[in-house]
C-alpha cells in the first residue's frame, strides 16, 4: 500500500499538521515542490504538491486550489515561516470548499525531509511486493509439484492475489474456479473471449465493478485455454508477474497432460486396429499390454464425424463424456473426418453419442447393434458405409442395421426422387384420366413378373395378346424400351417410389 496523508501527519519528526480535515486516507504516489501560479501542467494527479507560497497567484488562491482539485491531487502541504507566517484564509476556505487537504509544514521541516519519508515508504511498499510476489510464485511451484493439479495452483493463486481465478478451455468453457464463488463469472469472460476473438494473447476486461486479467494457456504456440484473475482492483506490475507464473505452471501441467492424453491416444489406436483387422485374437492381449481397457462383449461399433478435416473437438467430447469413460468405450481417431467407438451394450448408449454429437456443429454419426468382437470388422464396415451415405440425413445418429435392412429404396426416398418419379410416369396417369385401361397395374405386374408374357397375362387374367397391346401402348406414352433392363429398373423404382407415398 502507499502512503496515507494520515500516515505522513503521524510521522512525528515532521511535525506537520492538518489545516483542512478531509480525507486524510488519501494515498501518496509522489511529491512535488512547486512555486508557479499554476502547476497543474506539471501535475498527472496522486500529488502532495509542497509550496511556501512565494508567488501569489494573480487570480487569487480560491482558483489556485481550484485547479489543483480538478488535477486530483492528495493534497497540498503549505510551507510556513518564509513567505507567510500561516496559511492563507482565502486559500482554507477555498480547500474546505473543493474538499481538498491541506497540510501546514514547519519553519523547520526541510520538504526534502517529506519527499524522502514518502519515497521510503514507497520503496518499502515495493520492496514488500516484490517479496511477496517471490513467495507467492514458491507457493504456486510447492503447489504445482504437489497432488492437487490445476486446481491447487488456482486455489494457492487466489489466495495470493485475494481474488478469484478461472481456467477455462479454448472455447472459453469452464474447468476450474477459486473460490468456488469464481464459477459465476465464467460466463461473462467467455462472452467477452468471444468478442475479442481467439486466439488471444493477453487482455484486461471490465466486468462490473470488477478488473479482470486474462491470459493464455497452451503450449508450442497453440491457446489451450485461458487464466483469467478478477478483483475491483487492478493488479499491479508484481501481481501480474505472479499471474503469468501461474499461467507457466499450468501450461506445463496441460502440456504434461497432452503428452499423457497423445500416448492413450496411440494406444486405444493400436487396439481399435487389430480389433477391426485381420488380427482380432491379438486385441485382448495387447490391450492388457498397453493398459487399454475393453468394453464387455456383446459390442456396438459407432462412427462419428464432420465434414470439417480435423476431429480433435470431437475426439475430445468423447473422452470427455462420463458415462462413455465409465463404460470403458474405446474411443480413437479412424482417418482426419471420422472417430470410432467401440462401446458395450447398454441402457442410454445411444443418448450419450447424441449428446456428445450435439456439442459439436455439424456432427453426425452411425452406429450397429450388438455384436461379438470376431465380428467388429463387418460391423466397423456397415457403421462406416452408412455414416457416409447418410451424409444428407436430417437424423444426427442413424442405427447401422435399421438403414441397411431398408434397401436402395429408403436411401432414395427424397422429394427429388419422388418428383422424378411422378414426372416419369405422368403420361400413363394422363391416359388414366380418359381410359378405362389400368395401364399402372398392368406396368407393374410386368415388371414383377420379370417381363413374363404368359405370367403377367395370368395374373392379370388376360390375353396375351392383349398384354402385347398395352404394353405397345405404354411404350408409345412413355417413349421406353421395355426390352431394355435400365428402362425396365427405372420404371419399377419410381412404381415403388409412389406406393410409398
Amino acid at each position: 500500500m502507499r502512503p496515507t496523508l494520515t500516515w505522513l501527519l503521524g510521522r512525528r519528526e515532521l511535525g506537520l499538521h492538518s489545516a483542512v480535515d478531509v480525507d486524510l486516507a488519501r494515498s501518496v504516489r509522489w511529491v512535488h515542490t512547486s512555486e508557479l501560479a499554476d502547476p497543474t501542467p506539471f501535475l498527472s494527479g496522486g500529488e502532495l504538491l509542497l509550496t511556501v507560497g512565494m508567488v501569489d497567484p494573480d487570480d487569487g488562491w480560491a482558483e489556485y486550489v481550484r485547479r489543483l482539485a480538478e488535477s486530483d491531487v492528495a493534497g497540498l502541504g503549505f510551507g510556513i515561516g518564509l513567505g507567510h507566517r500561516e496559511v492563507p484564509a482565502e486559500l482554507l476556505e477555498a480547500a474546505r470548499r473543493h474538499r481538498l487537504p491541506v497540510l501546514v509544514v514547519p519553519r523547520t521541516t526541510p520538504f526534502i525531509a517529506i519527499s524522502e519519508a514518502v519515497a521510503g515508504a514507497m520503496s518499502g511498499v515495493q520492496e514488500r511486493a516484490l517479496t511477496a510476489a517471490v513467495e507467492a510464485q514458491r507457493t504456486l511451484i510447492i503447489a504445482a509439484l504437489g497432488k492437487g493439479g490445476p486446481r491447487a495452483v488456482l486455489d494457492a493463486l487466489a489466495r495470493a492475489l485475494d481474488c478469484w481465478c478461472l481456467v477455462l478451455d479454448e472455447r472459453g468453457a469452464h474447468r476450474h474456479g477459486s473460490p468456488p464463488h469464481a464459477r459465476r463469472h465464467a460466463d461473462l469472460v467467455r462472452l467477452d473471449l468471444a468478442r475479442l476473438g481467439s486466439p488471444l494473447h493477453s487482455a484486461s476486461l471490465n466486468l462490473g465493478s470488477e478488473q479482470v486479467a486474462i491470459l493464455p494457456i497452451g503450449s508450442d504456440g497453440r491457446v489451450d485455454g485461458y487464466l483469467a484473475a478478477g478483483r475491483q482492483d487492478a493488479l499491479t506490475p508484481a501481481e501480474q508477474s505472479v499471474l503469468a507464473s501461474a499461467a507457466g505452471l499450468l501450461s506445463l501441467d496441460l502440456a504434461g497432460q497432452n503428452a499423457v492424453a497423445g500416448a492413450r491416444r496411440s494406444a486405444r489406436s493400436a487396439v481399435l486396429r487389430l480389433a477391426t483387422g485381420e488380427h482380432a485374437e491379438l486385441t485382448e492381449t495387447v490391450a492388457d499390454t498397453l493398459g487399454v481397457p475393453l468394453p464387455a462383449a456383446p459390442v456396438r461399433v459407432a462412427v462419428l464425424g464432420t465434414d470439417r478435416p480435423d476431429t480433435n473437438d470431437l475426439l475430445r467430447a468423447a473422452e470427455n463424456h462420463q458415462a462413455l469413460d465409465q463404460a470403458s468405450a474405446l474411443i480413437a481417431a479412424h482417418d482426419q473426418h471420422t472417430v470410432v467407438l467401440v462401446l458395450p451394450v447398454a441402457e442410454g448408449d445411444s443418448q450419450a453419442l447424441e449428446e456428445v454429437l450435439h456439442q459439436i456443429s455439424g456432427a453426425r454419426g452411425a452406429i450397429t447393434d450388438g455384436v461379438a468382437y470376431s465380428a467388429l470388422p463387418d460391423a466397423l464396415r456397415l457403421a462406416r458405409s452408412v455414416y457416409f451415405g447418410n451424409a444428407n440425413g436430417a437424423a444426427r445418429l442413424v442405427p447401422a442395421t435399421a438403414v441397411s435392412t431398408a434397401g436402395l429404396l429408403a436411401q432414395l426416398d427424397t422429394p427429388g426422387a419422388r418428383g422424378w418419379a411422378e414426372a416419369l410416369l405422368e403420361p400413363l396417369d394422363r391416359h388414366a384420366a380418359r381410359s378405362k385401361l389400368d395401364l399402372i397395374a398392368t406396368l407393374r405386374i410386368f415388371l414383377a413378373n420379370n417381363g413374363h408374357i404368359d405370367a403377367s397375362a395370368a395374373m392379370l387374367g388376360i390375353h396375351r395378346h392383349t398384354l402385347r397391346y398395352r404394353l405397345g401402348r405404354i411404350v408409345e406414352l412413355l417413349g421406353a424400351d421395355l426390352d431394355d433392363p435400365t428402362a425396365r429398373a427405372e420404371l419399377w423404382l419410381a412404381l415403388r417410389l409412389r406406393e410409398n407415398r
